[in-house]
Protein backbone atom coordinates (compact mmCIF):
# COMPACT_ATOMS: atom_id res chain seq x y z
CA UNK A 1 0.00 0.00 0.00
CA UNK A 2 2.72 2.50 1.11
CA UNK A 3 5.74 1.14 -1.31
CA UNK A 4 4.24 3.21 -4.43
CA UNK A 5 6.28 6.24 -5.12
CA UNK A 6 5.20 9.06 -3.13
CA UNK A 7 5.48 12.47 -4.09
CA UNK A 8 4.04 16.11 -2.94
CA UNK A 9 3.12 17.52 0.15
CA UNK A 10 2.42 16.00 3.05
CA UNK A 11 -1.01 16.89 3.40
CA UNK A 12 -1.89 15.22 -0.41
CA UNK A 13 0.41 12.43 0.92
CA UNK A 14 -1.84 12.10 4.14
CA UNK A 15 -5.06 12.21 1.64
CA UNK A 16 -3.77 9.42 -0.30
CA UNK A 17 -2.61 7.24 2.67
CA UNK A 18 -6.09 8.09 4.61
CA UNK A 19 -8.35 6.85 1.59
CA UNK A 20 -6.46 3.88 0.81
CA UNK A 21 -7.13 3.06 4.17
CA UNK A 22 -10.79 3.68 3.81
CA UNK A 23 -11.34 1.56 1.07
CA UNK A 24 -8.81 -1.38 2.11
CA UNK A 25 -8.36 -1.80 5.69
CA UNK A 26 -11.80 -1.23 7.46
CA UNK A 27 -13.65 -3.89 6.93
CA UNK A 28 -17.00 -3.26 7.62
CA UNK A 29 -18.53 -5.16 10.64
CA UNK A 30 -21.55 -6.22 8.13
CA UNK A 31 -22.11 -9.73 10.70
CA UNK A 32 -22.04 -7.87 13.60
CA UNK A 33 -24.43 -4.91 12.63
CA UNK A 34 -26.69 -7.23 11.20
CA UNK A 35 -27.27 -9.35 14.61
CA UNK A 36 -27.65 -5.69 16.38
CA UNK A 37 -29.88 -4.53 13.93
CA UNK A 38 -31.98 -7.83 14.51
CA UNK A 39 -31.99 -7.74 18.39
CA UNK A 40 -32.91 -3.84 18.20
CA UNK A 41 -35.87 -4.87 15.42
CA UNK A 42 -36.91 -7.68 18.47
CA UNK A 43 -36.10 -4.85 21.05
CA UNK A 44 -38.96 -2.78 18.98
CA UNK A 45 -41.36 -5.20 17.64
CA UNK A 46 -44.79 -4.79 19.92
CA UNK A 47 -43.58 -1.32 20.72
CA UNK A 48 -43.05 0.27 17.67
CA UNK A 49 -45.30 -0.44 14.64
CA UNK A 50 -44.04 -2.78 12.32
CA UNK A 51 -43.69 -0.57 8.97
CA UNK A 52 -41.68 2.06 10.85
CA UNK A 53 -39.76 -1.42 12.13
CA UNK A 54 -39.21 -2.66 8.63
CA UNK A 55 -37.97 0.78 6.97
CA UNK A 56 -35.41 1.12 9.77
CA UNK A 57 -34.29 -2.27 8.61
CA UNK A 58 -34.33 -1.42 5.11
CA UNK A 59 -32.12 1.75 5.30
CA UNK A 60 -29.66 0.04 7.36
CA UNK A 61 -29.61 -2.69 4.74
CA UNK A 62 -29.49 -0.14 1.52
CA UNK A 63 -26.92 1.81 3.68
CA UNK A 64 -24.67 -1.10 3.56
CA UNK A 65 -24.91 -2.30 0.28
CA UNK A 66 -24.16 1.46 -1.12
CA UNK A 67 -21.15 1.90 0.58
CA UNK A 68 -19.58 -2.03 -0.58
CA UNK A 69 -21.16 -0.47 -4.24
CA UNK A 70 -19.08 3.03 -3.61
CA UNK A 71 -16.06 1.08 -2.29
CA UNK A 72 -16.53 -0.91 -5.34
CA UNK A 73 -16.42 1.88 -7.99
CA UNK A 74 -13.52 3.91 -6.64
CA UNK A 75 -10.75 1.08 -6.23
CA UNK A 76 -10.35 1.87 -10.13
CA UNK A 77 -9.91 5.25 -9.99
CA UNK A 78 -7.52 5.12 -6.89
CA UNK A 79 -5.44 2.47 -8.73
CA UNK A 80 -5.33 5.29 -11.49
CA UNK A 81 -4.14 7.41 -8.79
CA UNK A 82 -7.10 10.11 -8.58
CA UNK A 83 -10.44 10.13 -6.60
CA UNK A 84 -9.03 10.30 -3.03
CA UNK A 85 -10.84 13.66 -2.04
CA UNK A 86 -13.93 11.84 -3.11
CA UNK A 87 -13.38 8.65 -1.22
CA UNK A 88 -13.16 11.12 2.02
CA UNK A 89 -16.20 12.50 1.30
CA UNK A 90 -17.97 9.72 0.71
CA UNK A 91 -17.09 8.05 3.58
CA UNK A 92 -17.85 11.48 5.42
CA UNK A 93 -21.61 11.04 3.95
CA UNK A 94 -21.87 7.35 4.88
CA UNK A 95 -20.74 8.02 8.70
CA UNK A 96 -23.43 10.62 8.83
CA UNK A 97 -26.30 8.35 7.46
CA UNK A 98 -25.16 5.50 9.48
CA UNK A 99 -25.07 7.39 12.80
CA UNK A 100 -28.42 8.69 11.72
CA UNK A 101 -29.89 5.26 11.37
CA UNK A 102 -28.79 4.50 15.20
CA UNK A 103 -30.03 7.73 15.79
CA UNK A 104 -33.31 6.84 14.54
CA UNK A 105 -32.78 3.43 16.43
CA UNK A 106 -33.26 5.93 19.71
CA UNK A 107 -35.84 7.85 18.61
CA UNK A 108 -38.00 4.82 17.55
CA UNK A 109 -37.39 2.83 20.83
CA UNK A 110 -37.16 5.29 23.57
CA UNK A 111 -39.92 5.41 26.14
CA UNK A 112 -38.82 7.76 28.85
CA UNK A 113 -41.09 5.99 31.17
CA UNK A 114 -39.18 2.56 30.82
CA UNK A 115 -35.74 2.87 32.43
CA UNK A 116 -35.26 -0.70 30.80
CA UNK A 117 -35.20 1.47 26.74
CA UNK A 118 -33.02 3.98 28.32
CA UNK A 119 -30.51 1.47 29.58
CA UNK A 120 -30.68 -0.55 26.20
CA UNK A 121 -30.62 2.28 23.97
CA UNK A 122 -28.11 4.51 25.87
CA UNK A 123 -25.82 0.49 25.45
CA UNK A 124 -26.11 0.56 21.93
CA UNK A 125 -25.70 4.03 21.04
CA UNK A 126 -22.13 3.40 23.58
CA UNK A 127 -21.18 0.33 21.35
CA UNK A 128 -21.17 1.76 17.91
CA UNK A 129 -19.86 5.22 19.02
CA UNK A 130 -16.89 3.80 21.26
CA UNK A 131 -16.16 0.89 18.51
CA UNK A 132 -15.94 3.76 15.75
CA UNK A 133 -13.87 6.01 17.69
CA UNK A 134 -10.78 4.15 15.59
CA UNK A 135 -11.36 3.54 12.42
CA UNK A 136 -13.27 6.79 11.72
CA UNK A 137 -10.77 9.10 14.06
CA UNK A 138 -8.55 9.31 11.52
CA UNK A 139 -10.63 11.76 9.54
CA UNK A 140 -12.00 13.59 11.66
CA UNK A 141 -15.32 14.98 9.56
CA UNK A 142 -16.30 11.04 9.25
CA UNK A 143 -16.28 10.60 13.07
CA UNK A 144 -18.09 13.87 13.85
CA UNK A 145 -20.83 13.41 11.36
CA UNK A 146 -21.26 9.93 13.07
CA UNK A 147 -21.20 10.66 16.37
CA UNK A 148 -23.71 13.90 16.33
CA UNK A 149 -26.60 12.01 14.17
CA UNK A 150 -26.17 9.07 16.82
CA UNK A 151 -25.75 10.27 19.88
CA UNK A 152 -28.30 14.22 19.46
CA UNK A 153 -31.44 12.30 19.04
CA UNK A 154 -30.62 10.51 21.74
CA UNK A 155 -29.70 13.52 24.14
CA UNK A 156 -33.15 15.75 22.54
CA UNK A 157 -35.55 13.01 23.92
CA UNK A 158 -33.57 12.95 27.08
CA UNK A 159 -34.09 16.47 27.69
CA UNK A 160 -37.81 16.98 26.48
CA UNK A 161 -38.57 14.27 29.06
CA UNK A 162 -37.56 16.98 31.53
CA UNK A 163 -37.19 15.01 34.44
CA UNK A 164 -34.10 15.10 37.15
CA UNK A 165 -32.82 11.78 36.43
CA UNK A 166 -33.71 12.38 32.30
CA UNK A 167 -31.48 15.74 32.58
CA UNK A 168 -28.48 14.36 34.76
CA UNK A 169 -28.45 11.04 32.02
CA UNK A 170 -28.28 14.21 29.05
CA UNK A 171 -25.85 15.77 31.25
CA UNK A 172 -23.72 12.47 31.12
CA UNK A 173 -24.54 11.56 27.63
CA UNK A 174 -23.25 15.28 26.78
CA UNK A 175 -20.08 14.22 28.73
CA UNK A 176 -19.47 11.44 27.48
CA UNK A 177 -19.62 12.58 23.32
CA UNK A 178 -16.86 15.42 24.44
CA UNK A 179 -14.85 12.29 26.60
CA UNK A 180 -15.27 10.67 22.90
CA UNK A 181 -14.70 13.72 20.99
CA UNK A 182 -11.23 14.06 23.02
CA UNK A 183 -10.13 10.28 22.71
CA UNK A 184 -10.81 10.57 18.77
CA UNK A 185 -8.31 13.64 18.68
CA UNK A 186 -5.66 12.21 20.25
CA UNK A 187 -6.17 9.03 18.36
CA UNK A 188 -5.95 11.32 14.79
CA UNK A 189 -2.88 13.08 16.29
CA UNK A 190 -1.37 9.30 16.44
CA UNK A 191 -2.36 8.83 12.98
CA UNK A 192 -1.39 11.92 11.41
CA UNK A 193 2.45 11.69 13.51
CA UNK A 194 2.50 8.25 11.74
CA UNK A 195 1.96 9.49 8.36
CA UNK A 196 4.63 12.27 9.18
CA UNK A 197 7.03 10.09 9.82
CA UNK A 198 6.13 7.75 6.61
CA UNK A 199 6.00 10.63 4.42
CA UNK A 200 9.64 11.59 5.93
CA UNK A 201 11.03 7.97 5.18
CA UNK A 202 9.40 7.80 1.68
CA UNK A 203 11.06 11.36 1.52
CA UNK A 204 14.68 9.67 2.30
CA UNK A 205 14.34 6.91 0.37
CA UNK A 206 13.63 8.67 -2.83
CA UNK A 207 16.72 11.15 -1.68
CA UNK A 208 18.68 8.22 -1.44
CA UNK A 209 17.46 6.42 -4.66
CA UNK A 210 18.49 10.00 -6.36
CA UNK A 211 21.44 10.56 -4.78
CA UNK A 212 22.48 6.82 -5.68
CA UNK A 213 21.55 7.60 -9.51
CA UNK A 214 23.73 10.85 -9.46
CA UNK A 215 26.46 9.01 -8.04
CA UNK A 216 26.31 6.49 -10.62
CA UNK A 217 25.63 8.79 -13.34
CA UNK A 218 29.01 10.98 -12.00
CA UNK A 219 30.86 7.52 -11.81
CA UNK A 220 30.07 6.48 -15.30
CA UNK A 221 30.46 9.95 -17.60
CA UNK A 222 33.87 10.13 -15.25
CA UNK A 223 34.59 6.84 -16.89
CA UNK A 224 33.82 8.22 -20.33
CA UNK A 225 36.16 11.03 -19.29
CA UNK A 226 38.94 9.18 -17.84
CA UNK A 227 38.54 6.74 -21.13
CA UNK A 228 38.82 9.41 -23.52
CA UNK A 229 41.57 12.08 -21.68
CA UNK A 230 43.53 9.42 -20.75
CA UNK A 231 43.98 8.16 -24.74
CA UNK A 232 44.59 12.49 -25.20
CA UNK A 233 47.17 12.80 -22.60
CA UNK A 234 49.14 10.24 -23.71
CA UNK A 235 49.51 11.41 -27.51
CA UNK A 236 51.37 14.33 -26.50
CA UNK A 237 53.65 12.14 -24.50
CA UNK A 238 54.29 9.59 -26.55
CA UNK A 239 55.21 12.98 -28.81
CA UNK A 240 57.47 14.11 -26.54
CA UNK A 241 59.37 10.76 -26.60
CA UNK A 242 59.54 10.40 -29.78
CA UNK A 243 61.05 14.12 -30.04
CA UNK A 244 63.40 13.65 -27.64
CA UNK A 245 64.52 10.52 -28.85
CA UNK A 246 65.45 11.93 -32.46
CA UNK A 247 66.72 14.72 -31.30
CA UNK A 248 68.96 12.44 -29.00
CA UNK A 249 69.93 9.98 -31.87
CA UNK A 250 70.12 12.41 -34.68
CA UNK A 251 71.44 15.67 -33.09
CA UNK A 252 75.09 15.44 -34.77
CA UNK A 253 73.72 15.11 -38.24
CA UNK A 254 70.90 17.46 -38.53
CA UNK A 255 70.96 21.78 -38.85
CA UNK A 256 69.90 24.08 -36.59
CA UNK A 257 66.81 24.59 -38.19
CA UNK A 258 65.46 21.32 -37.57
CA UNK A 259 66.30 21.39 -33.83
CA UNK A 260 64.22 24.71 -34.02
CA UNK A 261 60.68 22.95 -35.69
CA UNK A 262 61.85 19.77 -33.31
CA UNK A 263 61.64 22.06 -30.11
CA UNK A 264 58.63 23.80 -31.50
CA UNK A 265 56.46 20.68 -31.79
CA UNK A 266 57.81 19.54 -27.93
CA UNK A 267 56.41 22.87 -26.49
CA UNK A 268 53.14 22.06 -28.29
CA UNK A 269 52.57 19.05 -26.86
CA UNK A 270 53.68 20.18 -23.65
CA UNK A 271 51.55 22.51 -23.82
CA UNK A 272 48.51 20.56 -24.70
CA UNK A 273 49.30 18.58 -21.08
CA UNK A 274 49.53 22.21 -19.40
CA UNK A 275 46.02 23.10 -20.56
CA UNK A 276 44.43 19.68 -19.91
CA UNK A 277 45.57 19.93 -16.39
CA UNK A 278 45.06 23.26 -15.54
CA UNK A 279 40.82 23.01 -16.62
CA UNK A 280 41.43 20.00 -14.19
CA UNK A 281 42.58 21.46 -11.50
CA UNK A 282 40.20 24.50 -12.22
CA UNK A 283 37.14 22.68 -12.49
CA UNK A 284 38.14 21.06 -9.37
CA UNK A 285 38.43 24.13 -7.34
CA UNK A 286 35.36 25.74 -8.44
CA UNK A 287 33.46 22.15 -7.13
CA UNK A 288 35.11 22.85 -4.06
CA UNK A 289 34.30 26.14 -3.53
CA UNK A 290 38.25 27.13 -3.02
CA UNK A 291 38.10 29.78 -6.15
CA UNK A 292 38.75 33.42 -4.60
CA UNK A 293 36.30 36.14 -6.69
CA UNK A 294 38.00 39.58 -6.65
CA UNK A 295 35.03 41.66 -8.23
CA UNK A 296 35.76 45.14 -9.91
CA UNK A 297 33.97 46.98 -11.92
CA UNK A 298 34.98 45.92 -15.62
CA UNK A 299 34.41 47.39 -19.25
CA UNK A 300 32.59 44.70 -21.10
CA UNK A 301 34.10 46.43 -24.44
CA UNK A 302 37.29 45.55 -23.18
CA UNK A 303 36.22 41.80 -22.57
CA UNK A 304 35.02 41.66 -26.06
CA UNK A 305 38.06 42.98 -27.66
CA UNK A 306 40.40 40.18 -25.85
CA UNK A 307 38.39 37.30 -26.63
CA UNK A 308 37.63 38.85 -30.49
CA UNK A 309 41.46 39.00 -30.43
CA UNK A 310 41.91 35.36 -29.41
CA UNK A 311 39.33 33.40 -31.38
CA UNK A 312 39.66 36.07 -34.52
CA UNK A 313 42.29 33.76 -36.34
CA UNK A 314 40.70 30.36 -35.44
CA UNK A 315 37.07 31.96 -37.18
CA UNK A 316 38.59 33.10 -40.00
CA UNK A 317 40.43 29.72 -41.09
CA UNK A 318 37.71 27.92 -40.81
CA UNK A 319 35.43 30.16 -42.69
CA UNK A 320 33.18 31.34 -39.72
CA UNK A 321 32.09 35.36 -39.67
CA UNK A 322 32.78 36.54 -35.88
CA UNK A 323 31.08 39.74 -35.19
CA UNK A 324 31.31 41.43 -31.57
CA UNK A 325 28.31 44.30 -31.09
CA UNK A 326 29.17 47.39 -29.19
CA UNK A 327 29.11 47.20 -25.31
CA UNK A 328 28.69 49.88 -23.48
CA UNK A 329 27.83 48.39 -20.21
CA UNK A 330 30.13 48.13 -17.13
CA UNK A 331 29.49 45.29 -14.86
CA UNK A 332 30.65 44.51 -11.40
CA UNK A 333 32.33 41.04 -11.61
CA UNK A 334 35.89 38.81 -11.89
CA UNK A 335 37.37 40.12 -14.82
CA UNK A 336 38.92 36.35 -15.02
CA UNK A 337 36.40 34.73 -14.34
CA UNK A 338 34.07 36.83 -16.86
CA UNK A 339 37.13 36.81 -19.53
CA UNK A 340 36.95 32.63 -19.30
CA UNK A 341 33.09 32.51 -19.19
CA UNK A 342 32.94 34.44 -22.63
CA UNK A 343 36.01 32.35 -23.79
CA UNK A 344 34.21 29.02 -23.30
CA UNK A 345 31.27 30.42 -24.96
CA UNK A 346 32.79 31.74 -27.99
CA UNK A 347 35.25 28.56 -28.52
CA UNK A 348 32.35 26.18 -28.47
CA UNK A 349 30.18 27.91 -30.62
CA UNK A 350 33.35 28.25 -33.02
CA UNK A 351 33.98 24.47 -32.95
CA UNK A 352 30.28 23.45 -33.50
CA UNK A 353 30.02 26.12 -36.84
CA UNK A 354 30.99 25.01 -39.85
CA UNK A 355 29.41 27.56 -42.00
CA UNK A 356 27.85 31.05 -41.38
CA UNK A 357 28.53 33.36 -38.17
CA UNK A 358 28.82 33.66 -34.74
CA UNK A 359 27.42 36.79 -33.20
CA UNK A 360 28.62 38.22 -29.17
CA UNK A 361 26.08 40.80 -28.46
CA UNK A 362 24.30 42.37 -25.03
CA UNK A 363 20.58 42.59 -24.84
CA UNK A 364 18.10 43.34 -21.61
CA UNK A 365 15.76 41.00 -19.59
CA UNK A 366 13.35 42.96 -17.87
CA UNK A 367 12.61 38.97 -16.03
CA UNK A 368 15.69 39.74 -14.00
CA UNK A 369 15.96 42.03 -10.73
CA UNK A 370 16.90 45.92 -11.76
CA UNK A 371 20.05 46.26 -11.99
CA UNK A 372 20.82 42.30 -13.22
CA UNK A 373 19.10 42.47 -16.29
CA UNK A 374 21.87 42.75 -18.68
CA UNK A 375 22.48 39.25 -20.99
CA UNK A 376 25.42 38.60 -22.77
CA UNK A 377 23.81 36.05 -25.71
CA UNK A 378 26.11 34.03 -27.99
CA UNK A 379 24.31 33.07 -30.91
CA UNK A 380 26.11 31.00 -33.56
CA UNK A 381 24.25 29.10 -36.90
CA UNK A 382 26.24 25.67 -36.22
CA UNK A 383 24.33 22.66 -36.14
CA UNK A 384 22.24 22.83 -32.97
CA UNK A 385 21.74 20.47 -30.59
CA UNK A 386 18.77 18.15 -29.76
CA UNK A 387 16.41 18.54 -26.73
CA UNK A 388 17.27 15.95 -25.04
CA UNK A 389 21.11 16.50 -25.29
CA UNK A 390 20.44 20.12 -23.73
CA UNK A 391 20.67 19.09 -20.12
CA UNK A 392 23.86 16.88 -21.00
CA UNK A 393 25.65 20.47 -21.85
CA UNK A 394 27.25 21.91 -19.01
CA UNK A 395 28.03 18.22 -17.19
CA UNK A 396 31.14 18.05 -16.15
CA UNK A 397 33.85 15.34 -17.44
CA UNK A 398 31.64 14.92 -20.78
CA UNK A 399 31.15 15.71 -23.96
CA UNK A 400 27.37 16.02 -24.73
CA UNK A 401 27.69 12.95 -27.39
CA UNK A 402 30.10 11.03 -24.83
CA UNK A 403 32.90 10.38 -26.83
CA UNK A 404 33.05 13.12 -29.95
CA UNK A 405 36.94 14.02 -30.18
CA UNK A 406 36.71 17.60 -28.61
CA UNK A 407 39.57 19.56 -27.14
CA UNK A 408 37.12 20.46 -24.16
CA UNK A 409 36.48 16.76 -23.07
CA UNK A 410 33.14 18.31 -21.92
CA UNK A 411 35.20 20.92 -19.89
CA UNK A 412 34.96 23.98 -20.71
CA UNK A 413 31.10 23.99 -20.65
CA UNK A 414 30.98 23.04 -17.35
CA UNK A 415 33.47 25.26 -15.91
CA UNK A 416 31.97 28.22 -17.48
CA UNK A 417 28.50 27.21 -15.35
CA UNK A 418 30.58 26.99 -11.94
CA UNK A 419 32.10 30.70 -13.05
CA UNK A 420 28.84 31.89 -13.64
CA UNK A 421 27.01 30.75 -10.21
CA UNK A 422 30.18 32.48 -8.43
CA UNK A 423 28.70 35.71 -10.15
CA UNK A 424 25.66 35.30 -9.04
CA UNK A 425 24.50 34.55 -12.71
CA UNK A 426 23.41 31.75 -14.94
CA UNK A 427 23.83 30.49 -18.58
CA UNK A 428 21.32 29.17 -20.57
CA UNK A 429 20.49 28.10 -23.74
CA UNK A 430 18.17 27.64 -26.74
CA UNK A 431 18.86 25.52 -29.48
CA UNK A 432 17.34 23.37 -32.20
CA UNK A 433 19.17 20.87 -34.30
CA UNK A 434 20.14 22.13 -37.87
CA UNK A 435 19.41 25.70 -36.51
CA UNK A 436 22.07 26.64 -34.60
CA UNK A 437 22.28 27.86 -30.55
CA UNK A 438 22.23 30.75 -28.38
CA UNK A 439 23.78 30.54 -25.12
CA UNK A 440 22.69 33.56 -22.87
CA UNK A 441 24.78 34.48 -20.23
CA UNK A 442 22.72 36.75 -17.39
CA UNK A 443 22.43 37.83 -14.73
CA UNK A 444 25.25 40.37 -14.44
CA UNK A 445 25.44 43.63 -12.04
CA UNK A 446 25.38 46.99 -14.28
CA UNK A 447 27.36 49.69 -12.69
CA UNK A 448 27.90 53.41 -13.76
CA UNK A 449 30.31 53.69 -16.60
CA UNK A 450 32.71 55.32 -14.23
CA UNK A 451 32.93 53.34 -11.72
CA UNK A 452 36.45 51.79 -11.85
CA UNK A 453 37.56 50.83 -8.39
CA UNK A 454 38.40 47.15 -7.78
CA UNK A 455 36.18 45.50 -5.02
CA UNK A 456 37.71 42.43 -2.66
CA UNK A 457 35.70 39.79 -0.76
CA UNK A 458 36.90 39.07 2.25
CA UNK A 459 35.71 35.24 1.86
CA UNK A 460 35.77 33.28 -0.86
CA UNK A 461 32.26 33.14 -2.75
CA UNK A 462 31.05 29.65 -3.35
CA UNK A 463 28.27 28.79 -5.89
Amino acid sequence: MFGQKQVGSLAKYEERAFALYFVNDIHYPYVSVTLMSLVGAWLMYGNVPTAAIAAWIFVGGALSLLRELFVRYMKPQLEQGHGYAAIMRGFAISSLFTGATWGAFAWLYFDAQKPLTLLVVGSYLAGHVGGAVTPLSIYLPAFYLFLLSALLPYVALLLMAGTQEHLVLAGLTVLFLFSMAHYAHMTNRLHRESMRLRHENQNLIEDLGFRRAEAESASRTKSLFLAGISHDLKQPLRAIAMYTGFLRHSAPQVGGETVVQTASKIETAVASIHGQVNRLLELSRLESGSMEVILEAVALTEVFAHVESIFAAQAQAKGVRLHFAAARHHVLADRGMLDSILQNLVSNAIKNTEQGAVYVGTRMRTQYPVGQQLCVEVRDSGSGVAAERIPLLFDAYRSFDDRVASESHGLGLAIAKAQASYLGSDIMVVSQPGCGSTFTFCGLRTLPANASHPIHLPEPVTP
